[in-house]
């Protein structure tokens, strides 16, 4: 099943508005989250006066829950679709947003909730170790929430909540590329299904929702080859976690049914996606400190494939079981393989080529540079491997019983 076309009822001039509001609004997150860190702001200049007038905070958080209501919207109004269905799937998107959120805070923040508190202070205060200090988008993007309210909870919870929606929303974006609007609602349902699990053995970082909302815009605009807005939201990924430089290469993967392979046109766009790449990474890395070794780059001495694979002799932390570093790869990335492999002449050679290639390239880096139990590091490539699964089982559904004629036309 394919179903990859352009979308009806927008017309050229629409399409080039849209694209201009996406890089419009992706240049914003990247000035307004900067600023506070750049300044060296605070980290929370006006907690004094909000918690001597009650009145007042209660004002701005009602400010900010407007605030955040709008760009809800905004979202919604980006989104070409019309009709009574795009309201009952935003709601959707709503509901499941609230609920993962709900999720992450009696599971996660009621437990950690001293650590983030004190990893948003130290990376405001320019005092946070390798690699945090170096991520500081969404401290930035905290920052302001923060300001006209002086509630942590408040504002987190609220951060939280608006990009686990816009996950739910891209999510589903990408896989309408190839499936029915039902099927690609239920790989957002798949999604929430495996949150918990992604989030069971960390300590509740901000980085998560947002870059993987990045990602997940980031591949729906390779697919349809919208490179300028797929250049400003790979710059604003590279600003949030530097793991989005991944990405640079599917413009060419997810196109691979249109582009050739020496087309001087294409491969310029992916030295420029590179090169930036390289450039922004060392931008948010130089001023602080950073040494070119393992331990400015990652606070690791080495590479972790020892300790991940828990061979002997390696650093394990005796907190989270050995055998979390082989299940959680398995569940969220090498057991959907097996299937795709097996069938993929049913499915679309950019969608097969970038699943392996996303399946591949995250698992080797998070072997390397992060812990395997860490499984929130998997959902990019979950939901594309959940979007090829789907369109497999869809065929496999669909296709007729051996000896059983055709039924007449």
């Amino acid at each position: 099943m394919n179903i990859d076309m352009p979308q009806t009822g927008a017309s050229a001039v629409d399409a080039k508005n849209r694209a201009a509001a996406c890089i419009f609004i992706c240049m914003g997150l990247i000035v307004f989250g900067s600023v506070p860190i750049v300044s060296s702001s605070l980290p929370a200049p006006t907690l004094s006066f909000f918690e001597t007038s009650p009145g007042w905070q209660m004002m701005g958080r009602l400010f900010l829950g407007l605030v955040v209501a709008g760009a809800i919207v905004l979202t919604a109004s980006l989104d070409t679709d019309r009709g009574p269905q795009k309201l009952a799937r935003y709601g959707g998107f709503i509901l499941v947003a609230a609920l993962l959120t709900d999720i992450h805070y009696h599971t996660v923040d009621v437990v950690h909730l001293h650590w983030q508190t004190d990893q948003y202070d130290r990376v405001l205060l320019h005092t946070d170790q390798a690699p945090d200090q170096y991520r500081f988008l969404p401290q930035g993007i905290l920052w302001w929430m923060i300001l006209g309210n002086g509630d942590f909870i408040f504002s987190y919870l609220l951060y939280r909540f608006f990009f686990t929606l816009l996950v739910c929303k891209f999510a589903y974006d990408l896989a309408r590329h190839f499936l029915t609007s039902s099927q690609a609602f239920i790989v957002v349902l798949l999604y929430a299904l495996f949150y918990p699990l992604s989030t069971r053995y960390y300590s509740g970082n901000l980085l998560d929702p947002m870059t993987h909302a990045a990602i997940l815009a980031a591949l729906i605009c390779c697919r349809r080859q919208q490179a300028g807005v797929a250049l400003a939201v790979f710059v604003l990924g590279m600003f949030i976690k530097e793991t989005m430089f991944l990405i640079f290469p599917c413009y060419y993967l997810m196109n691979l049914d249109t582009f050739r392979l020496r087309d001087p046109r294409r491969l310029g766009q992916l030295a420029l996606f590179g090169a930036v790449g390289i450039l922004v990474f060392f931008a948010c890395r130089i001023p602080f400190h950073f040494h070119y070794d393992f331990q400015s780059l990652n606070r690791t001495s080495g590479l972790m494939v020892y300790s991940n694979l828990g061979i002997p002799g390696a650093w394990i932390d005796s907190a989270v079981p050995v055998y979390q570093r082989i299940l959680h790869p398995i569940l969220f990335l090498f057991m959907w393989l097996p299937l795709i492999v097996w069938k993929r002449k049913w499915l679309p050679r950019p969608l097969f080529w970038t699943a392996i290639y996303l399946a591949a390239s995250f698992y080797a880096i998070n072997l390397c540079f992060g812990w395997n139990y860490e499984s929130r590091n998997f959902i990019p490539p979950l939901i594309f491997l959940l979007i090829c699964t789907l369109i497999i089982l869809t065929r496999l559904t669909e296709a007729e019983p051996p000896g059983k004629s055709q039924p007449p036309s």
